[in-house]
C-alpha cells in the first residue's frame, strides 16, 4: 500500500461550514479535523526554556548549516534576541542575548531571518519609525556583533517581518511602505533598491488591525528561487519576480479584494510556497471572533493563474475572547516539511499550539497531529510585573519551522512562555 493510499484510508470528509464553493474549480470549505487515527504523532526532541523573562519569546528563525537558532521577544520594548545553538537537537541551549534597538526605543523583535550562507540574523524591531531592523553577527554567537539599527525611509512604524534574498538581499515588509528590497553586499551600509506595494482595496475589511491610510501592510514575505511570495494581508498573496532585485514585477496574484469564496478572506498573514509543487499556503490571523481560515491556492506563474484549493480551519474553531485575551484560535506562523514530509504543513497556532496537516490532497486537507507545549511552565511563569493576559496563557505557540530550517526533517517551534522546542513527525 502507498502512502497516498494510507492517508486517503484516514482520510475523513470534513466537516462542512458553508456550501463547497467555486474559484475557477471545486474548492473544500471545513474543518480539517482527524477521524481519530492518529499513529502520526509529534514526538518531542528536545527543548530549553530560554530562562524565566518578563518578556514573551517571538517567532524562531532556524538555520541547520550554522546549528542555530534566533528568537525573539516583545512585551514592554523587549528587543532582546536570544540565540540558541540547536547543534545537539536532544538538548537546545541558549548561548547568549544581545538587545538590537540599544538606544531604548520602544521596540520588539516580533520576527527575524538567518541569512542563507553566513550566520548573520536579521531582526525585525517593531515599533516607533524610529526603529527598523538589524543585523546580528553570530560568527561568536556567545558574544554576538551588533550592526545597526537601521530605519526605513518614510516608514510609519518600525518592522514586522524580515527576509533575506539570496547573499546580498533584505526584504523589509509590516512598516507602512509596503515590501523594501535593501542591498546588503555592504552591511554596514545597506542600500534601499526598489519597493512594492498595492493601493488600499476599496471595500474596508474589519479585522481588528489598523492599516496605513495610503496603502495596505505587507505582512511578511517568503522567498522560492527568484520568487518573493507576500502575504499582503487583506489583498492577499502576491508573487514578485525577483531576478532584478532592483526591478520588482508582479507575476501571480490572490487577490482577497477580487476573490470570492464561500468563507471570509481576510488578514493574510503569511504566504508560504510548497518547496516544489505550486501550491502555497496563505495563512490568516484574526484577533477577536472568527479566527482566521488557512488556504490553498495553486497557482501558475507562467500565465499568471492561481486558483482556490481549500479553506480549512482547525477543531478549536470557536469564536475567540475579546481584549487582550484575543487571538486564541488564530493561526500564526506555519511551515511545509521535507522529504516524504513535503506535504504537511506545521503551524504554530497559538493556544492550539503546534500542529501538523496533511496537505497531500491540497482539495482535502486534514490534521493529522497535535502537541500543546507546557514544558517548563512553572519556572518561567511570572505574575510580577503583570503582563498582557496572553503572555501566561499556556500553551501560546508563535510559530514553526521545518523546511525553512533546512533538510534533516525537524519541527522547530517557539512558545511565548516556554520556550524554543524541537519535534520530530513519526509514524507519516
Amino acid at each position: 500500500m502507498t502512502h497516498r493510499d494510507i492517508v486517503s484510508n484516514r482520510r475523513t470528509v470534513l466537516k462542512t461550514v458553508g456550501v463547497l464553493g467555486t474559484i475557477g474549480g471545486v474548492s473544500g470549505v471545513g474543518s480539517a479535523n482527524s477521524n481519530g487515527d492518529q499513529n502520526p504523532r509529534l514526538d518531542l526532541v528536545g527543548h530549553t526554556t530560554l530562562g524565566a523573562r518578563d518578556g514573551a519569546n517571538t517567532h524562531g528563525a532556524v538555520s541547520e548549516e550554522h546549528d542555530l537558532a534566533a528568537v525573539g521577544s516583545f512585551v514592554f520594548g523587549d528587543n532582546e534576541l536570544r540565540l540558541v545553538d540547536i547543534s545537539d537537537r536532544t538538548d537546545p541551549e541558549l548561548v547568549s542575548t544581545i538587545f538590537t534597538d540599544p538606544d531604548g526605543h520602544s521596540s520588539d523583535i516580533r520576527n527575524s531571518d538567518v541569512h542563507p550562507t553566513e550566520p548573520w540574523v536579521f531582526t525585525a524591531n517593531e515599533g516607533g519609525e524610529d526603529t527598523g531592523w538589524a543585523i546580528v553577527d553570530a560568527s561568536d554567537r556567545e558574544n554576538p556583533e551588533l550592526i545597526g539599527p537601521f530605519t526605513v525611509e518614510d516608514a510609519s512604524s518600525g518592522v514586522h517581518n524580515v527576509q533575506a534574498f539570496g547573499d546580498d538581499y533584505l526584504i523589509t515588509v509590516g512598516h507602512g511602505r509596503g515590501a523594501v528590497v535593501y542591498d546588503i553586499s555592504d552591511r554596514e551600509d545597506p542600500i534601499e533598491v526598489s519597493s512594492f506595494q498595492m493601493p488600499k482595496p476599496d471595500e474596508d475589511h474589519d479585522d481588528g488591525h489598523e492599516h496605513e491610510a495610503d496603502g495596505e501592510t505587507i505582512h511578511a514575505a517568503h522567498v522560492r528561487g527568484d520568487y518573493a511570495f507576500l502575504a499582503h494581508w487583506n489583498r492577499g498573496l502576491y508573487v514578485l519576480d525577483m531576478s532584478d532585485p532592483e526591478r520588482l514585477e508582479v507575476v501571480v496574484s490572490f487577490d482577497y479584494s477580487e476573490e470570492e469564496a464561500d468563507v471570509p478572506l481576510r488578514a493574510c498573514h503569511h504566504a508560504v510556497p510548497h518547496p516544489s509543487n505550486d501550491i502555497c499556503l496563505l495563512g490568516e490571523e484574526i484577533g477577536t471572533g472568527e479566527p482566521g481560515y488557512k488556504h490553498i491556492v495553486s497557482f501558475d506563474l507562467e500565465n499568471g493563474e492561481t486558483e482556490l484549493q481549500s479553506s480549512f480551519q482547525f477543531p478549536q474553531h470557536a469564536n475567540q475572547p475579546t481584549g487582550n485575551q484575543g487571538y486564541w484560535w488564530t493561526g500564526h506562523f506555519s511551515d511545509w516539511g521535507v522529504s516524504d514530509q513535503q506535504d504537511v504543513v506545521f503551524s504554530g497556532d497559538y493556544k492550539a499550539g503546534v500542529q501538523a496537516f496533511d496537505v497531500s490532497d491540497p482539495g482535502d486537507p486534514v490534521r493529522i497531529d497535535q502537541y500543546l507545549p507546557a514544558e517548563g511552565v512553572d519556572e518561567v511563569r511570572r505574575e510580577d510585573p503583570v503582563r498582557h493576559d496572553l503572555v501566561d496563557n499556556v500553551p501560546f505557540t508563535w510559530g514553526a519551522e521545518s523546511s525553512l530550517a533546512g533538510d534533516s526533517g525537524h519541527v522547530y517551534a517557539s512558545d511565548a512562555t516556554t520556550g524554543f522546542y524541537i519535534f520530530t513527525l513519526e509514524g507519516y
